[in-house]
């Protein structure tokens, strides 16, 4: 069972994790699912249900259809949390800028950027070819109204969003520039102004306090691709019409229908009836199984990294973690392919390096970064230098303290695959090795009260900048989400030049000498990264299999997508 908190659109509170803790994360985001279901859902399904026996019309050539799970029922970017919301919400609306696939932030409504020399101001001008999809001009003022709905006292939204921008000040010296000010140089700050603006026009007389019982949140109206069209009475399809005003690259397909179901199995079965054109999301568990396979048989399945990764950490106020030679040896015991291909059943891609930065990032890097092969015979010659022989009872020992340790997790059967496959393998090299399988709930607990040996957690829904320090820095191990207790001075200051510096070129070097420390101290071992699976019809071409940030990011290449003649 996954633990995931809900955060808005890329948006996290400076010195908050920028990432969401979910325990043992499999590669996959059950919560997309889970956590989707509007309250009418029972509702929807019946009347999906009823439909069943009605043939299905074929969709015109320049209108696709998508099966997701759960109803929309909040399509305001500031508010939006469930899959469905935010899926849609990406398509209505844009921000002043925007992420691309490296997690590298370019221009959107804003048509550049420029930092003052202290790092401290950015000043935004922004497009004058902008207009609502009512019509209306889009202007500054609609940023700032936006901001001022964040930074209110009663916002309704993400708690972590408005403590952000509630330390900013935000001005508007005419009709197409914002200014912001900070009050001390965050670089990755840009990487979070891509949460959608909403129009000062429609919404200049609601309280922050009214904005979640909006009329708005389900007829919005955005300056994106794509505006909203209808939603039926039942709430079982939401149809976005393409706006053909749009500023930016004008999408082939005129209309998105999305259709909502109530699990992924009956989504999936609506693929195989002809109902949709592609599938929102498929749980990896579906991946296998052979009904999935034959009602996805007209589809192709993509399988993008999505950003997370799941790392076993090792708490370094342990005696078994306390020196780098041992979780250096540890590290070489590991074979991350087998873990994934034995453990999750394929559905993950394994980590080729022992860097929480990930690997399509900008600031990921290899040079100088100690690697890892994985070789049980090196990894029993680096525990014998390091002292820690095979004594009488097969276990490793030192001044005669057992090599012994207990993997946590939680009692998933693909979660307790993985810590068993690790134990194997450091029984393998001299370990005595335990697993203890607990409730998630209880497990979210042991990990933040620093209660655990070893334990297998994953960060899902990193922001699209780098910035490890919430994870790793040494001022967030007693209280933050540093919960390997990690600390090196060299790391620390890496991390800290690295969120003052807006200089890219300084920032990928004093990332680069994180990477480096984190792989030579081996704090904990990065295991591997989750993919996000959906299906778009075969006939669809266009559609990218890039990384993603978020799984709305999948929208990232739709101006592309189109079909091709039957």
């Amino acid at each position: 069972m996954n633990v995931r908190s809900l955060r808005a659109p890329g948006w996290i509170a400076v010195g908050c994790a920028v990432l969401i803790l979910v325990l043992l994360g499999a590669g996959v985001a059950v919560a997309f699912q889970k956590g989707a279901l509007a309250n009418s859902i029972d509702s929807i399904h019946n009347a999906v249900s009823s439909a069943k026996g009605t043939p299905t019309t074929a969709a015109a050539a320049d209108v696709y259809r998508e099966a997701i799970v759960g109803a929309p029922t909040m399509l305001n970017p500031l508010l939006a949390s469930s899959q469905p919301d935010r899926d849609l919400s990406a398509l209505i609306f844009s921000g002043l800028t925007r992420t691309d696939a490296t997690g590298g932030v370019v221009p959107d409504l804003a048509k550049s950027w420029q930092v003052s020399g202290d790092g401290k101001t950015y000043t935004f001008p922004l497009r004058d070819d902008v207009t609502w999809q009512d019509g209306q001009a889009f202007t500054s003022r609609d940023v700032l109204f936006t901001i001022r709905l964040m930074q209110d006292a009663a916002f309704p939204g993400d708690s972590g969003l408005a403590d952000f921008w509630r330390s900013i000040t935000v001005e508007t010296p005419d009709d197409h520039t914002v200014v912001c000010t900070l009050t001390k140089p965050f670089a990755p700050f840009l990487a979070y102004t891509s949460i959608g603006i909403v129009p000062q026009h429609i919404l200049g007389a609601t309280k922050a306090s009214d904005l979640a019982s909006e009329p708005f949140n389900l007829h919005p109206v955005g300056t994106g691709p794509y505006a909203f069209a209808s939603l039926d009475s039942a709430k079982v399809e939401v149809v976005l019409k393409r706006y053909n005003d749009y500023y930016g690259a004008k999408p082939h397909l005129r209309e998105l229908h999305f259709r909502s179901y109530r699990d992924a199995a009956t989504a999936i079965h609506a693929a195989g009836t002809g109902e949709v054109d592609g599938v929102g999301y498929i749980p990896p568990n579906l991946l296998t199984d052979t009904k999935t396979l034959s009602d996805l048989a007209d589809m192709k399945v993509y399988g993008p990294s999505l950003a997370g990764y799941t790392a076993l950490y090792f708490n370094l106020k342990q005696v078994a973690f306390a020196e780098q030679p041992v979780r250096q040896a540890l590290a070489q015991a590991v074979n991350r392919d087998d873990l994934v291909k034995n453990g999750l059943q394929g559905w993950g891609t394994a980590a080729s390096s022992n860097s929480p930065i990930l690997p399509n990032s900008w600031a990921y890097t290899t040079q100088g970064v100690p690697q890892y092969t994985y070789s049980p015979d090196a990894a029993k010659q680096a525990l014998d230098q390091a002292g820690w022989k095979v004594g009488s009872s097969g276990a490793r020992e030192k001044n005669g303290q057992a090599l012994a340790f207990t993997i946590l997790t939680d009692n998933d059967p693909l979660h307790v695959a993985v810590a068993n496959l690790l134990a194997q393998e450091f029984s393998a090299v001299g370990c005595k090795v335990t697993v203890d399988a607990k409730s998630a709930n209880e497990v979210t607990q042991a990990i933040a009260a620093r209660r655990f040996d070893a334990a297998l957690a994953s960060w899902e829904g990193l922001a699209a900048d780098p910035d490890p320090y919430p994870a790793w820095h040494s001022s967030q191990a007693d209280t933050g989400y540093n919960f390997a207790n990690y600390s090196n001075p060299q790391a620390d200051t890496a991390l800290e030049n690295g969120r003052l510096t807006t200089d890219p070129a300084k920032r990928k070097d004093y990332y680069a000498t994180f990477q480096q420390q984190f792989a030579t101290d081996v704090p904990s071992l990065i295991l591997y990264y989750p993919q996000y699976h959906f299906a778009v019809s075969k006939r669809v071409t266009g559609v990218s299999a890039d990384p993603l940030d978020e799984p709305s990011d999948r929208f990232r290449s739709i101006a592309s997508w189109q079909f091709t003649a039957p």
